[in-house]
């Protein structure tokens, strides 16, 4: 059966500028009929936005929040009888 493909390698940032990812993505299509490689392209070019986006998303952290410091030998109040 004929067999077609493609294959793409890229970086992207994660956090800043300094910290980087290498991904290869491949597509590889088995069949009678194979679709033209303008289609596997455009399909492969979507997916690969699609997992910069997720790759990007994964490396975000929550906002931090200010919390009250808690104060475990704080002086209690004197209890009168």
């Amino acid at each position: 059966m004929p067999t077609t493909g493609l294959r793409q390698e890229f970086e992207l940032n994660t956090r800043n500028d300094y910290t980087k990812v290498t991904a290869e993505v491949g597509l590889k299509v088995d069949g009678r009929e194979l679709p033209s490689m303008e289609v596997l392209g455009s399909a492969l070019e979507e997916a690969i936005e699609l997992i910069k986006l997720r790759v990007k998303e994964s490396y975000k952290v929550p906002p931090r929040v200010a919390t009250p410091i808690a104060e475990p030998y704080a002086a209690k109040e004197p209890t009168t009888p």
